[in-house]
């Protein structure tokens, strides 16, 4: 009997070594599945995390775009507002230019019509006293002919004078 107990207890160690054995491949292909599996988590981690990252900065990038077209309207229509606004200026300033011309005109034309008003009646009161003058002075020529030529005296035409004659 110490034969059978003695083969009985090899089997036995023969068949726990056996299921030790193949617990323990068991127990290390688990292993080797969860550190798999753990891998295959970190590497999926890894994506997710590189995807938000690439996500987070094409959103940035398109923010940026948007702003950046934003500014670039902002600034086109502050330049067309501006350049509207210095147009009409531009406008109104070559009006008021136009009007002051108009004006100016005016005022020459009637300054010239006054200054011809004048002169053609300072000429007309000019004239008018030539007259004048001429008729007072062939008045006093007359009267002086007359009361010189009686006591001796002769007009010199030439000298405007009364020169004595000689007889």
């Amino acid at each position: 009997m110490d034969e059978a107990r003695q083969a009985a207890k090899n089997g036995l160690e023969q068949r726990v070594e056996k299921e030790r054995d193949e617990l323990e491949s068991k127990v290390e292909e688990r292993v080797l599945k969860a550190e798999k599996n753990r891998m295959l988590l970190f590497k999926a981690m890894a994506q997710r995390r590189a995807a938000k990252r690439q996500r987070a900065a094409q959103s940035l990038m398109k923010k940026a775009i948007q702003e950046t077209r934003y500014k670039e309207s902002v600034r086109a229509a502050i330049y067309q507002k501006r350049a509207a606004a210095e147009s009409k200026r531009m406008g109104i300033l070559e009006a008021e230019r136009r009007r002051a011309n108009a004006r100016l005109t005016r005022v020459f034309g009637a300054a010239s019509s006054v200054r011809s008003q004048k002169e053609a009646e300072r000429r007309k009161m000019k004239d008018r006293l030539e007259e004048r003058l001429q008729r007072v002075c062939q008045n006093i020529q007359a009267f002086f002919l007359k009361d010189h030529i009686e006591i001796g005296y002769k007009y010199d035409y030439c000298r405007g004078i009364f020169v004595r004659q000689r007889s």
